[in-house]
């Protein structure tokens, strides 16, 4: 006994139903791969891997992440990497997206000392 298939011109519901979960479960993965990129970063960033952690974070913007978490991560992984004037604007980005963030805040508080500082030792 085989299945009926729809007519000529008729929908056929069955298709509908599995493209529509299809739909839904790939966008759960990217959802997810987004997700699980962001926390692997953070756990890279604990322990200093700074180069996989920038990668890991663009990966995560590129899957659709663009929190104010996200950049302020990607801040400090642009800290690490000494890359001082990128890791300003990534701070300064994410207070755009999270104006009151007093731990982005200070993220960027401590750059901008530390920046004067050491132009201060340069003289």
């Amino acid at each position: 006994m085989g299945l009926a298939s729809a007519m000529p011109g008729e929908v056929d519901l069955k298709k509908i139903i599995f493209l529509g979960i299809a739909v839904a479960v790939l966008a759960g993965c990217a959802a997810r791969g987004y997700r699980s990129d962001f926390e692997f970063a953070n756990r890279l960033i604990r322990e200093g891997l700074w180069q996989e952690a920038q990668f890991r974070l663009q990966k995560a913007r590129a899957a659709g992440n663009d929190s104010a978490a996200l950049h302020n991560n990607l801040a400090v992984v642009l800290e690490g990497l000494e890359r001082y004037d990128e890791a300003r604007s990534e701070y300064e980005l994410a207070l755009k997206k999270d104006p009151g963030n007093e731990k982005i805040q200070s993220n960027l508080d401590r750059l901008k000392k530390n920046q004067e500082k050491a132009v201060h030792e340069k003289k």
